[in-house]
């Protein structure tokens, strides 16, 4: 007998493409997010035809960049900006690092971050201190809530070149206004650089409104596209002002030319596994097709506001987050409970979050709230912190997920 799925509503339909999401309570967008059905087939199905047929056949370098090229248009709609304006990267930190370490650094130089990054913005920040002699300026801006320009622009020096920073803080859900960052950055002659780590597919923006320098985003994250892809955009009035550091579009001679390929492409590596491509782009049609990207900005901005309200109420929890400034990211801590016994505690009882504990930040428990996530499951979330939250000892000794 064959079962009938009675898809009643969006969410319904959309939750039947999602099989990760029926397995737990999904609340760990902020470290991987659930791939859709259309996404794994290409994925496998591209995997076998490479096994079964080879990957020397002709034309397999030029179908593999025309799908390389749909992706970039498809990043395009969802984020403003030319399409040849993407560089296809494996992370949001590859797109660091070809962002600041593609800069003419002088020593002295000064860049300015906040306390609340995370270490993927900090270690190449670390590694261009050390390299070349600059130095790193930490702003403190609390939770992130609230106008932090004057915070920033306390920092700036006659040497600074530029502010790095997270679109969404990974450990307080704050979402920074970029377009009041960049005319800060602007109006002294520095570039905003912009780890886009857990903003891609959490909150809306348009790129090039924004007038951000250099935009760094993962795939598996928010978006849900395989692990190992990302992208970097930069705008074609900035292709000057970050040299390639690893070329493999080119033209060029044995003496010493070296002309790059236009746009953006100059900063890839080449290199992309063809299967997490053809995954990306089935990944990210599915957003764009069936999800529909301001349906799921408003939800998941509507659900995670409801959760932190819900939380709020309840004795003995503090958020971290600032209310009415995030996207979908929402940091807490339980009296008497351990950030890493909490999640602990809801893995044993099917929701899944994480937590999060890096200096010079917070040590907090941070749910990802999203568009798949059903009201009752969030309600649900909410029932069972209640419930450790009167009793912290029952999240006590528990084996940490990783």
């Amino acid at each position: 007998m064959t079962l009938v799925l009675q898809v009643e509503t969006k969410l319904d339909a959309l939750r039947e493409q999602l099989p990760a999401v029926r397995a737990t309570g999904y609340f760990n967008a902020g470290t991987n997010g659930p791939m859709s059905i259309a996404a794994h087939k290409a994925i496998v199905d591209a995997a076998t035809e490479e096994f079964e047929a080879g990957r020397i056949i002709p034309g397999v370098y030029e179908g593999h960049a025309v799908n390389i090229e749909r992706v970039r248009v498809q990043l395009s709609s969802l984020f403003g900006g030319e399409a040849d304006e993407f560089a296809l990267t494996r992370s949001s930190n590859e797109g660091l690092s070809i962002a600041l370490n593609g800069i003419d650094w002088a020593p002295g130089d000064e860049v300015i971050t906040t306390n609340l990054e995370h270490p993927l913005l900090f270690a190449p920040l670390g590694m261009i201190a050390h390299r070349y002699g600059i130095k790193i300026r930490v702003a403190d801006i609390g939770n992130g809530g609230g106008d932090i320009i004057p915070t920033l622009e306390r920092q700036i020096t006659g040497r600074t070149r530029v502010i790095a920073l997270s679109h969404v803080m990974w450990s307080s859900g704050a979402v920074i206004d970029l377009t009041a960052v960049a005319e800060l950055a602007h109006a002294y002659d520095a570039l905003l650089i912009v780890d886009a780590a857990q903003s891609a597919g959490q909150v809306p923006v348009n790129l090039p409104e924004t007038n951000v320098d250099a935009y760094a985003m993962p795939g598996q994250k928010w978006l849900g596209c395989p692990e190992g892809t990302g992208a970097l955009w930069i705008p074609r009035h900035r292709l000057t002002d970050f040299v390639p550091s690893y070329v493999r579009y080119c033209a060029s001679d044995p003496a010493g030319y070296i002309v790059p390929c236009p746009g953006s492409r100059r900063y890839e590596m080449g290199e992309a596994y063809a299967p997490a491509v053809l995954g990306m782009e089935a990944q990210l049609q599915f957003l764009l097709d069936e999800v529909g990207p301001e349906w799921m900005y408003e939800r998941t901005r509507t659900l995670a506001d409801h959760f932190l309200a819900s939380i709020e109420e309840i004795d003995g929890i503090t958020v971290f987050s600032p209310r009415g400034q995030i996207g979908g990211l929402v940091c807490f801590n339980i009296a008497g409970a351990t950030p890493q016994d909490v999640a602990a505690a809801l893995f044993e009882r099917n929701y899944t979050i994480r937590y999060v504990a890096y200096p010079p930040g917070p040590t907090v428990a941070r749910a990802s709230i999203a568009w798949w996530n059903s009201d009752e499951e969030v309600d649900g979330l909410v029932e069972e912190l209640h419930r450790i939250a009167r009793d912290p000892s029952s999240a006590e000794d528990k084996a940490v997920p990783e």
